[in-house]
């Protein structure tokens, strides 16, 4: 169980990242290291701590930030960048509706 305070960044990003971050959240608090923001920008995952993470930690936050660029942010499913209005890693369920003018990643 991760404390309230990371439970908050959690919930800054859609419920099909969560499997990735939390993970993350749990190192971090092992590590006894410090988060300070959690988001999606430009579709992708932004995971921000205090700059005291270890070399395993660094590379499982990039692993969690190349896997989200590639999953719906919604459902977890997998995903592709969409353009039109706001960037979103979305499925093509997800994305429904959407503007998109094309797909960034074609």
């Amino acid at each position: 169980m991760i404390n309230a305070e990371n439970q908050g960044h959690l919930e800054c990003v859609g419920k099909g990242w969560h499997p990735l971050v939390l993970p993350l959240i749990e190192q971090c608090e092992a590590e006894d290291v410090k988060v300070f923001q959690v988001k999606e920008k430009f579709g992708g995952l932004r995971f921000y701590t205090d700059g005291n993470t270890s070399e395993k930690l660094n590379h499982a936050i990039d692993s969690a930030e190349v896997a989200c660029a590639k999953t719906c942010e919604e459902c977890g499913a997998p995903g592709t960048l969409r353009t039109g209005g706001w960037l979103k890693t979305l499925c093509d369920e997800h994305a429904k509706g959407r503007k998109d003018f094309d797909h960034a990643q074609d």
